[in-house]
Order: structure tokens, then sequence, then C-alpha cells
């Protein structure tokens, strides 16, 4: 018995390994290589086509491209968001902030992934950066040291949530229970979009994204 379930587990641990990489690896590939698996670029590294001040759509957006060509707030003034929504996807992004930086990627606009400078945390709390805020802790604190890029990995499906931070596994298939903190208006799991929060200064830059059709739709 003992050696069946230990077989067992140890199965469970190579799946998890497998399947991480296959995750977290994404941004080792080239753009030609996304685009014919399905991936949508959401951020063109020279404007902000595509993205609207949420809160105002035909207001200022208050960010802006940067010299490096990534994406970057005025801090203090607003969150930024696709014009474009979707239900279920995969999205990848790398993500930058300074000490003390806080922010987050909501997805449908309503569900926050959250961004934060967890440097000084012993142990993953519910407002630590990878946490679905205030619902689930991350698995583990993978965040790199503060001022280096982080590549982020998350998939949304239904009401429930993969996430992998350079290539550690930090939510594994958690339940989403409704929306987080400052999330836009209507039910999280109708179609949304995506959302960069502004709190703190941040960068983002390699933002893709894949639709996760679903099968059930009437043609």
């Amino acid at each position: 018995m003992h050696t069946r379930i230990a077989a067992t587990v140890l199965s469970c641990m190579l799946a998890v390994l497998v399947a991480a990489p296959a995750m977290a690896n994404l941004y080792e590939y080239d753009e030609e290589t996304l685009s014919e698996e399905g991936w949508i670029k959401l951020f063109n590294e020279e404007d902000l086509s595509g993205w609207v001040n949420p809160h105002d759509p035909e207001g200022d957006k208050n960010w802006y491209v940067d010299d490096d060509g990534f994406m970057t707030n005025i801090a203090g003034e607003n969150d930024i968001a696709t014009e474009e929504e979707w239900e279920d996807f995969e999205i990848r992004l790398d993500y930058r902030i300074p000490e003390g930086g806080n922010s987050g990627v909501y997805l449908r606009g309503r569900v926050e992934v959250q961004i934060l400078d967890s440097s000084e945390e012993e142990e993953p709390g519910l407002g630590s950066d990878g946490a679905i805020y205030n619902q689930h802790p991350p698995e583990v604190l993978a965040a790199n040291p503060i001022g280096e890029w982080n590549s982020l990995y998350i998939k949304f499906e239904g009401d429930t949530v993969w996430a992998t931070l350079n290539g550690e596994v930090i939510q594994d298939e958690s339940v989403v229970t409704g929306p987080t903190g400052g999330a836009l208006p209507g039910e999280f799991d109708e179609p949304g979009p995506i959302m960069l929060q502004d709190y703190s200064k941040v960068w983002f830059r390699n933002i893709w994204l894949r639709p996760i059709e679903n099968d059930n739709e009437e043609g």
C-alpha cells in the first residue's frame, strides 16, 4: 500500500514538473512561433493602440510607451485595459516593478493576479505577489529581485486559474469565487478586458493572449 501511494505521489509530482515548463517557457518563443500557435500580440511596443482608460474610455490613457519600447504608467492616475474582451484565455507577459512596487493584472477586468514587492515577506499571503487577490495566496514567492523582469503566464478558464511565474507554479487550479477588489463592473464569469493596474510605477512588455475556444458554444 505504501509503495502504491508513493508511486502515485511521484507520478503527480512529475506531472507538475512536466506541465510547469510547458507554461513558463512561452517567453522563449519568437513572435512567428507564437502567432502560428494562435497567440495575439496585445502590445505593439510602439503605441497604445487597442488600449483605453477603462474608467473613462474617451479620456486620457495616462500610460505611454517609453524609449525602450516598454508600456508604463504615470503613477497615481488610472488603470489601462484592452478594448477587446475575452472569456477564457491564456495570457503571458513580462513585468518589472521598483522597490515597494504594487500593480496587478486583472483577468476579464475583474479578477486580479497581484503584482507586488514581496521581497521582505517570509511566507506567501493573500496579498502577495502572484496571489489571486484576497482569495488564493501563491504557492511560492517566485519573483526575481526588484528591478529585474518577471515572466508571468496565466490560464483562466471558467472559474479556474493556473499560473506560473519565472517557471514556478504559483496557482494550480485555483477556483475564483467572485470579483476581487478594484474590479470593473459586471460578473467575474462574463467576458471582459485585460486590465493592468495603476498603483505604483510599473513596466510591461511582451503581452500576448491566446483565446480558448469553448467547445460547447453553438455555431
